[in-house]
């Protein structure tokens, strides 16, 4: 009920034992296990990818930090951190997990069911996805007014 703040992951094999065992407890729920997925590990685990996702992590955790400090005196940037999620197995493009808040906080919760600090979570994601997508080369963003 103390964690606080935002944290966003990529995905690669780790040896670290938070990384792992967060991983371990939020796979449980999939259909697949790390182990079953053997193949699709070699086709993901590029260095390349690997490399993109995590200077895409950083943006969006760059972009959400700052809101983050915005929105709640109390929270921490528990920064960019890697670990196996299965949801990030098998993509194909750089792919992250940004992890907004903690439900199991009573602070994080109340800020959460707000609608206005909805909208600047989400608007803080837009940068740091935005953010990333100016580093790259032939890659234009969509724009979002009243034209």
């Amino acid at each position: 009920s103390s964690a606080t703040g935002v944290e966003t992951y990529y995905f690669i094999l780790t040896s670290d034992k938070k990384g792992l065992d967060l991983a371990t407890r939020e796979n449980a729920t999939s259909l697949s296990s790390i182990s079953d997925l053997n193949d699709m590990l070699h086709r993901a685990v590029l260095q390349a990818k690997l490399e993109e996702s995590r200077e895409f992590a950083q943006k969006v955790q760059q972009a959400l930090w700052v809101n983050s400090t915005r929105m709640n005196s109390k929270a921490h940037d528990r920064g960019v951190r890697q670990a196996p999620f299965v949801v990030l197995i098998g993509a194909t493009m750089p792919s992250i997990l940004a992890e907004i808040g903690f439900v199991s906080n009573p602070h994080d919760e109340k800020l959460m069911k707000r609608s206005d600090q909805r909208e600047k979570i989400a608007e803080a994601l837009l940068r740091g996805v935005s953010q990333y997508a100016n580093t790259l080369s032939h890659t234009q963003m969509a724009r979002v007014g009243s034209d």
